[in-house]
């Protein structure tokens, strides 16, 4: 957009008005309508980039605008082709109607209007009183892969499968490797002449000399660019002002790495747990029920079977990924269980730095080390770790090739009346592929981050919760002529949005609401005094719980820490006489009991965001620690077992002050870390801790101010480790649930969510209280991260020559299209290749249910798979949640 503005600014003009541009982001996704039937929508969806990403993110912000739904191929479009030509087109014949039909949807959404606003700007009174003159300007579309080849005019995993460089799908493997990085900067995409001449040239063969659209002649033409003979819309309309649309086709991390590699990756996984035996898949899904939750719905219950995959969203398997190295630790001999542990800490530290809603220098320098370590990884993973297991299908997959077979089966024609039974399909052998769209793209985003900001502000989630308005419209209308009715719908809903927001404004005017609580109050408790207990008969009904031994000297030397703001540190009673005790008084000698602590804080993104607390099933927060010894660790763990305030009166001579006071506390396990484990970004492994052992009282229970917590935090246990009754005797410190056991070792979760990776990183710009306490972490970096960091270097400033990212003859064989190690042309499957009946290859359906693409016919016929099995509902308010 800056790039626009400075280019418009540069331009003669007539008009001396204040110029602005106006950032069109586009999204469009096909969607069902209803969980039974088949009646699909394929909106296009217009939000305005000027406006905050924070409100375009809310569905009931009304930030989209539903500029057109696509129609499909008529029914009747056979009986109009054997009309005209008398005979039936063949299945190559109608993919490309449905091209030609995208491409004519959009030549008629930019008309003669939209391009002359496009070049001459239009004038617009703003709700301020100044009238501007706004220019349009196409930023991002967002899309899936099925789609972005439609709109890019690309053939359907074809020899060159990115709508944004020229790589092909014998060096995809290559990721974050110095040659792939020089082939997606030397061979990116261009609308130039050379293109359109090119399809020009294909079209003539077809239309005039009548070849084939599968023929010789036309591959020859279009097959190394891997182009289709279709006229783009955007280029034929937009390209004399400069416009590249290929830069248009941002990456899509919903689809490409939370529904595409990791989905693959997990899959994968699985199947090798399988093979393993040993009930380790039993293992595989106990872990995962046993898995905590987190926040408001950060982390939720793992309640299916996580092994079958089965009617799972993108968020469900974010959460996996979150949560699954303690899961998996364990489950695997060595030395693939180390490769494993790897492979998953990489995987979460990437996918954490891609949904980073603000990047500086260094946080894209280390996700630019973070893509090469990932290629690394799952090259290793490929070639080390997969074939030392003859994997297979798992369950579903069987019972899908089973499907597609009965399917194929019934269109086959025959003259018998006995209809023949389809062959049994059994267990095929699986092996992990690698060359796929979906993983090249993961080489992107650290470029597409600098050119259009954070991930955030384009990912096709926004897209997938916009659906459930036109699903929610689609209930309203006769189900027949629905398109027309949705769109009825939307606009009387837009209407009663305008209406609303004028009315509110109007009332605002006149009146101002309270807040809830003042903005710089860093917790919140509430005020009631209904649930109380007496200390002396508290202490005397669990008088054998170890968990209250010096219950009470331990509670007013906390609270005379604070009062004489002598506290030495978090969780540290400095020694009083006794005199300062006994001028301590509590009054009534009442505890008020709570359930509930709301911790607010700054995010790493500078937005407030807060922690609910309690201590039956969110109970567990960090505070700064005070280590000084060697390599110190900048946060100590606890368990709240209580939420308390008391009323109090200290009537020494230390304090001035006599009058009673209200004190908010909380009675805290602490937990101990694991100094004998090696942790953190260099090791590649989670924090490990554990409960202080009953031989070391004075160091296992405490108190804390509420001040004092930084976040909750989320504790996995460590399964591999299992449980013990040996670190505390039957106690009130545990949770009825535990049954009087512990979990041996714990494991913090880095990456639970955005604002929490930041805060084991280091350096965020939100954690500004924090940090100076954890300057530490920035030490704790991989080699990689190491390297000194200079602007120019991530600029690409300082470049680097060709002769050392790839010699001569690599650079001739990518040109010519040969593969140098074995001089064969490579070749691929793609959805143009298919024969009249659509049958399937094997290989491309595997790769397709794999990776998410739905059946060939959806594909080709709506352009997309079923955002239903992609996006869960997610409340309005949760869409800010820092995890997600």
């Amino acid at each position: 957009m800056l790039e626009e503005h400075e280019r418009i600014k540069g331009q003669p003009r007539d008009c001396n008005l204040e110029t602005v541009v106006a950032g069109l982001m586009i999204w469009s996704d096909s969607t069902h309508l209803a969980s039974f039937g088949n009646a699909a929508l394929w909106p296009i969806y217009l939000f305005l980039g000027n406006q905050s990403k924070y409100i375009r993110a809310k569905p009931n912000a009304f930030a989209a605008h539903h500029l057109a739904y696509i129609p499909k191929l008529p029914d009747t479009i056979q009986d109009y082709y054997k009309k005209t030509f008398g005979t039936s087109a063949t299945a190559a014949v109608l993919t490309h109607c449905k091209r030609e039909l995208m491409q004519a949807i959009w030549k008629f959404l930019l008309d003669d209007d939209f391009i002359s606003a496009y070049e001459h700007g239009m004038v617009i009174e703003f709700p301020d009183g100044v009238s501007r003159q706004v220019f349009p300007r196409l930023l991002t579309y967002s899309a899936d892969y099925p789609e972005k080849t439609l709109l890019a005019t690309l053939k359907f995993l074809g020899r060159s499968p990115c709508p944004r460089c020229l790589v092909q799908k014998n060096t995809i493997f290559n990721l974050g490797a110095k040659k792939d990085r020089y082939i997606r900067k030397k061979t990116q995409r261009v609308d130039d002449e050379h293109r359109r001449f090119s399809i020009e040239n294909a079209r003539k063969a077809i239309f005039e000399f009548g070849r084939s659209m599968l023929s010789t002649a036309v591959e020859n033409i279009l097959g190394m660019l891997s182009v289709t003979p279709t006229r783009n819309a955007f280029s034929e309309k937009l390209s004399k002002f400069g416009l590249n649309f290929f830069r248009l086709f941002v990456p899509d991390f919903m689809h490409e790495f939370e529904l595409g590699v990791w989905k693959a990756i997990l899959t994968h996984l699985i199947r090798i747990i399988y093979e393993v035996g040993d009930n380790c898949i039993q293992e595989f899904n106990k872990r995962f029920r046993l898995m905590p939750t987190f926040g408001r719905g950060t982390i939720r219950r793992f309640s299916n079977n996580v092994s079958d995959l089965t009617k799972l969203a993108a968020r469900d398997f974010e959460d996996i990924l979150q949560c699954i190295i303690p899961v998996i630790e364990g489950l695997l001999p060595e030395p693939f269980n180390g490769m494993i542990l790897d492979l998953l800490f990489e995987l979460a530290t990437w996918h954490a730095f891609g949904k980073l809603r603000m990047h500086t220098e260094t946080t894209l320098f280390h996700f630019d080390n973070s893509t090469t370590r990932l290629g690394n990884d799952i090259r290793k993973f490929a070639n080390e770790c997969c074939p030392a297991f003859r994997t297979y299908d798992l369950p579903r997959e069987t019972a899908a090739r089973a499907r597609r077979q009965g399917s194929k089966t019934a269109r086959v024609p025959t003259t018998s009346a006995v209809i023949p039974k389809p062959a049994p399909v059994g267990r095929k052998q699986r092996s992990f592929n690698l060359a796929t769209y979906k993983l090249h793209a993961l080489g992107d985003y650290v470029h597409t981050i600098r050119l259009f900001g954070t991930t955030d502000n384009y990912s096709t989630q926004v897209g997938e919760l916009e659906h459930r308005r036109v699903k929610r419209f689609y209930s309203r209308t006769n189900k027949i002529a629905f398109a027309r009715g949705i769109a009825q719908h939307q606009h009387r809903e837009r209407l009663l949005h305008i209406m609303k927001e004028r009315k509110t404004r109007s009332e605002d005017e006149t009146e101002e609401p309270l807040p809830k609580c003042l903005p710089e109050a860093h917790y919140q408790i509430g005020q009631s005094r209904k649930d109380y207990c007496n200390i002396t008969a508290f202490l005397a009904t669990h008088k054998s719980d170890l968990a209250l031994k010096d219950f009470l000297p331990r509670l007013k030397a906390h609270i005379l820490g604070r009062l004489l703001g002598t506290e030495p540190g978090i969780g540290e009673e400095q020694e009083f006489t006794q005199a300062q005790h006994n001028t301590l008084i509590i009054i009534k000698n009442r505890l008020y009991r709570h359930k509930i602590l709301r911790v607010n804080y700054t995010s790493y993104d500078l937005r407030r965001d807060q922690d609910s607390l309690n201590p039956r099933t969110h109970a567990d927060v960090m505070v700064l620690s005070h280590e000084t010894e060697e390599n110190p660790h900048p946060y100590w763990y606890a368990r709240i077992i209580g939420i308390f305030h008391l009323d109090v009166r200290f009537n020494g001579p230390e304090l001035d002050d006599h009058s009673t006071k209200r004190m908010d506390v909380l009675w805290v396990r602490w937990f101990a870390r694991d100094r004998n484990f090696k942790s953190g970004w260099a090791a590649r492994r989670l924090p490990r801790i554990g409960f202080y052992p009953q031989d070391d009282l004075a160091n296992a229970f405490g108190f804390i101010d509420p001040n004092d917590i930084v976040r909750a935090v989320h504790l996995i246990p460590a399964y591999h480790f299992g449980r013990t009754k040996d670190l505390l005797p039957p106690s009130i410190a545990r949770r009825k649930p535990d049954n009087n056991e512990d979990w041996e070792w714990y494991y913090v979760n880095m990456f639970v969510d955005r604002d929490m990776f930041m805060r084991f990183r280091g350096g965020a710009v939100g954690h500004k209280t924090t940090r100076e306490a954890t300057r530490c972490l920035l030490d704790d970096r991989d080699k990689l991260d190491r390297r000194p960091f200079t602007l120019e270097r991530e600029l690409g400033i300082i470049e680097d020559t060709a002769d050392e990212l790839m010699d001569e003859n690599e650079v001739h064989s990518f040109e010519d299209g040969t593969d140098q190690d074995s001089g064969d042309e490579t070749r691929s499957e793609s959805i143009d290749s298919t024969s009249s009946d659509l049958a399937i290859p094997d290989t491309l359906a595997d790769e397709m249910e794999e990776y998410g693409y739905g059946n060939l016919e959806e594909v080709i016929d709506i352009g997309g798979s079923d955002s239903d099995n992609e996006i869960q509902d997610v409340d309005d308010d949760e869409i800010e949640d820092a995890g997600h």
